[in-house]
């Protein structure tokens, strides 16, 4: 195969491959995310942003407890196989912890992804790799790679269907067949077993309302919760037997996107490249659509003190310009909402936080300015997204002078990269909620310094309320990669 270079999506990216029929599509884009994860892994560089992704939704996922909808944090014991990283315990179901986990993350949604894919291929990944890896027994390794096969799966199919249709959300539908590759990779499949996986999954994935999430309805946490649980069920199922079934990218693509793939979605889709160092990380925990609306806002903050603004209109593309509830009814919703992220902006307050008493006030101010955000629709910035998301934020104060910002990029973007220690700040921040349980911090530190052979059960016992392992000693051997030839990286 012709190597491929680019970002992905870039409109200087020209297509150079036809488009072939999603039977010959699937299996090489299955294999080409399958050889770059292992290439990805293969260098020191690579394996930080691994687990700088894990720690990540890690950090989600536990700063969810006490969060959660009812009924999705089940109770758990502390010799369960599968650990409840937002409840208490563990299980013996995997299914139901990877299902926990990918709600966990939606719950405080300040997670990571790939603008060009318009999605979150981690999400799914991580909590499948999760709860697959450490129902095998598996070593840390073996999460990082699992983690990685099933990012560069999902993301190269979110290139591949392209943008969604209207009124879907992203969550639960390519984010399934993620899940899929990840927990098969964990689970020992080959790439061709992968690739009937993640098929499988694509037959099943969900095409959910995007409007119920901007209400704030918890039935958003379904999403990728089921979307997940789906897709590690069909890796099992794979690797148990199961038939492989016909192709069903074309299915999901009339369903849940806007049309069949171009050449130049088929092209960015079969990019040798590893995509995971493209992965933007969110500052702060609000839809990705509101954050550079929100950026606009920090920076005229400096200049104009919140009690002085009166009005502010946001204009933006067609995505963002959904984003428009001035008075969103609780926590989800004004995760959704570009007026609440431009007033916490103005106030310098974090607007994802969960209410709580030290919040009341200052939720209360926030409120009274985000009344006065208009979001408007500017067709002209359209083609801005998604090689970034613009947005200019226009505020007239109360003496009537206007004031003007402009952001193309959030931190956290790859044009805009934060540093380790400042990712690691926001993780930490993650944790700096009601009850994080004791063990969290444990497990972060390790998830970015532990070598790779140490049992992820033991690193994750301090946060089930087990002392771990006095030796630490390493996990199995895992299962066989299939065809990808993985270079050794005994080191990590």
């Amino acid at each position: 195969m012709t190597p491929r270079t680019g970002r992905p999506g870039d409109p200087a990216h020209v297509g150079r491959a036809a488009v072939a029929p999603d039977g010959e599509v699937l299996p090489e884009l299955v294999a080409t995310g399958v050889a770059a994860a292992d290439a990805l892994l293969a260098t020191a560089a690579g394996q930080q942003q691994a687990r700088r992704v894990a720690a990540r939704l890690t950090a989600n996922a536990v700063a969810a407890r006490g969060h959660l909808p009812a009924g999705l944090a089940p109770p758990g014991r502390r010799d369960g196989r599968c650990t409840l990283l937002a409840a208490h315990g563990a299980t013996d179901s995997p299914d139901r912890a990877a299902a926990v986990t990918a709600a966990a993350i939606t719950t405080t949604q300040c997670d990571e992804g790939l603008r060009e894919a318009r999605g979150h291929p981690g999400l799914h990944a991580y909590a499948a790799a999760l709860a697959a890896t450490e129902d095998a027994d598996g070593d840390l390794r073996t999460l990082l790679r699992a983690l990685a096969v099933g990012w560069e799966v999902g993301a190269r199919l979110g290139l591949l269907l392209g943008p969604l249709r209207d009124g879907v959300h992203p969550h639960g539908g390519w984010g399934t067949a993620a899940a899929a590759a990840a927990a098969g990779a964990a689970a020992g499949l080959d790439t061709a077993g992968l690739a009937d996986a993640v098929n499988l999954a694509l037959t099943v994935a969900l095409a959910g309302p995007d409007e119920s999430t901007r209400r704030g309805a918890p039935a958003h946490h379904l999403l990728p919760a089921l979307g997940t649980a789906a897709g590690l069920t069909v890796a099992y199922l794979v690797r148990d037997g199961f038939p492989a079934t016909g192709p069903a990218a074309a299915h999901l693509g009339r369903t849940a996107h806007q049309g069949p793939p171009t050449p130049v979605a088929v092209d960015a889709a079969l990019a040798t490249r590893p995509l995971l160092p493209d992965a933007y990380f969110k500052p702060v925990g609000v839809c990705a659509h509101a954050l550079t609306s929100w950026t606009a806002a920090r920076s005229l903050a400096r200049d104009v003190p919140g009690a002085d603004v009166a009005t502010v209109t946001v204009h933006t593309y067609a995505g963002a310009a959904l984003l428009a509830e001035r008075f969103p009814a609780n926590r989800l919703a004004r995760q959704f909402s570009i007026p609440w992220a431009v007033a916490c902006g103005l106030l310098g307050l974090d607007p994802g936080v969960a209410d709580g008493r030290t919040e009341t006030v200052r939720h209360a101010e926030a409120a009274r300015i985000a009344a006065r955000v208009t979001v408007r629709h500017d067709p002209g910035l359209d083609d801005g997204y998604p090689y970034g998301r613009p947005a200019v934020v226009e505020l007239r104060d109360r003496a009537g002078r206007c004031h003007t910002a402009r952001a193309r990029f959030h931190p956290g973007d790859r044009e805009a990269p934060l540093s380790a220690d400042e990712l690691a700040a926001v993780d930490a921040a993650l944790l700096r909620t009601a009850g994080p349980p004791t063990g969290a911090t444990e497990l972060l530190r390790a998830l970015a310094q532990a070598p790779g052979s140490v049992s992820l059960r033991h690193l994750t016992a301090p946060v089930r309320g087990e002392a771990p392992s006095p030796t630490g000693g390493p996990g199995p051997t895992p299962a066989a990669p299939g065809t990808s030839r993985r270079k050794d990286t005994a080191s990590w």
